[in-house]
């Protein structure tokens, strides 16, 4: 896996020669285990060696053992174009997920819109070759659904495409807004037909997953229904954003006892590609963790998380993910500070909050708007961002060289910022609560300066 913060290379050549490392087991209100229900798979030609199982955590619900680590199935590896245009590399894809099978990964987390619809064919076809009982399978009634009758053709078309007769996760998918869900859950009656659905026993474990305000989630939890778990976004980042509020999120929901899984722990990538004076903090207080593991392991260092998802596109993301959940460890109260304080120094920058999570997409107009926001957050990450306000010397003009080449070859010239007509289809669908039209004209009149500024 490449690691920009050059952390990774140290770490690896760690394990080759030490393999695995031990190091005990975390004690909190779920509990944890060693994972007793995944199978070895047999291993494929190319698949690396399983070292160890990855650490579990027992749901207070129903008594389950769950994996630590989930696997999201939000970023499968692609050919032919990228997790919106391409499709997916079957190869690959069922190499990295046996291979996490193998080391105890036994949580798969797929979603209706995930890879237009091919990753819950995918993740289901894969699957198959396991016992059912040694896998726990979630997935999502979509935003977009609209009528009941709507609701119960894709259920049904999950079970199908899954390839299997009961989920045991199933949430309503990202809840942002209360008359989404008034409109959708109540209204048309959908989240009585996803209850009928939990008593026939083809749902086990019924949730949401959230993307809103305080008052929509208390909103929520106190509607005539006992949630069985939610799915939040959290990470160090988010954790005391005024924005996010991802701790007191978990705090409401540790205090019913209600378990959590855990989306975006390393931000889309963002918090990879680590701000220089954040990687050195870290780096002092471990130089050997790299910067996924600091990100993963401060979520399940919190008892009640249940999971900790991470959609994984290479086989090196799967084995270093696998390697941070073996015998697990959580981070010391001193090392959760450490993120505290650098959560502190990266929100000194100017990144724009994007996931990557492509939900706001397509755009009617052609504008690739993760792309655009992909290389713009990739120049503020290693400070190569140009300010056409600053002294137009040497160090301006490669940073000025820097971000138009990166802004050429990487986004396509009809799909640009000034592409935008700001119709504003983009911002309602953004988890993040981005203005997107209003990115777009910033980055525009970026482009535009720096392309016209001439060096002193």
């Amino acid at each position: 896996m490449e690691r920009k913060n050059g952390l990774l290379s140290q770490r690896m050549t760690r394990r080759e020669a030490l393999g695995s490392m031990a190091a005990g087991v975390v004690a909190g209100a779920l509990g944890l285990s060693a994972c007793g229900k995944s199978k070895q798979s047999e291993q494929m030609e190319d698949v690396p060696q399983a070292q160890g199982k990855v650490t579990c955590r027992r749901n207070p619900k129903n008594g389950d053992e769950i994996s630590l680590l989930g696997f999201g199935c939000m970023r499968f590896p692609t050919i032919g174009g990228d997790r919106y245009t391409g499709r997916i590399d079957e190869e690959p894809t069922r190499k990295m997920v046996e291979y996490a099978y193998s080391c105890g990964v036994n949580y798969f987390d797929t979603a209706w819109m995930y890879h237009k619809g091919d990753s819950e064919a995918m993740i289901g076809s894969i699957l198959k070759q396991y016992p059912r009982d040694s896998f726990f399978l979630a997935d999502k009634m979509p935003p977009s659904a609209k009528t009941l009758q709507e609701a119960k053709e894709i259920f049904a078309t999950q079970l199908e495409r899954c390839g299997v007769e009961y989920f045991d996760y199933y949430l309503c998918h990202s809840i942002s807004r209360q008359y989404v869900f008034q409109n959708l859950y109540i209204d048309e009656g959908v989240l009585d037909f996803l209850l009928e659905q939990k008593r026939q026993g083809k749902i086990r474990q019924l949730g949401f997953s959230f993307h809103g305000d305080l008052p929509l989630f208390e909103w929520l939890l106190n509607q005539p229904v006992e949630w069985d778990f939610v799915q939040i976004q959290m990470n160090w980042l988010d954790w005391r954003d005024e924005k996010r509020i991802a701790e007191e999120l978990y705090n409401r929901l540790a205090e019913r006892k209600i378990p959590v899984i855990v989306m975006e722990p390393i931000r889309g990538g963002s918090l990879i590609d680590l701000p220089p004076q954040v990687e050195e903090l870290l780096a002092g207080s471990d130089p050997e963790m790299t910067a996924a593991e600091w990100a993963l392991k401060f979520c399940a260092s919190y008892p009640y998380v249940l999971s900790v998802l991470s959609g994984m596109t290479l086989m090196e993301h799967v084995v270093e993910n696998c390697q941070t959940f073996t015998d697990f460890k959580p981070l010391s109260q001193e090392q959760i500070e450490l993120l505290h304080q650098a959560a502190e120094i990266y929100k000194g920058g100017r990144r724009i909050d994007c996931t990557d999570c492509l939900y706001c997409m397509p755009c009617p107009y052609g504008v690739d708007i993760a792309g655009i926001f992909r290389v713009y957050n990739k120049c503020v990450a290693d400070m190569t961002l140009p300010n056409p306000k600053s002294r137009h010397d040497e160090e301006y003009l490669r940073r000025r060289r820097i971000f138009l080449n990166r802004y050429r070859n990487n986004v396509k010239e009809a799909a640009r910022a000034d592409h935008c007509v700001a119709c504003n289809e983009c911002s309602p669908k953004c988890p993040q609560g981005l203005m997107i039209p209003h990115q777009m004209e910033r980055i525009d009149k970026l482009v535009e300066q720096v392309r016209n500024s001439v060096i002193e």
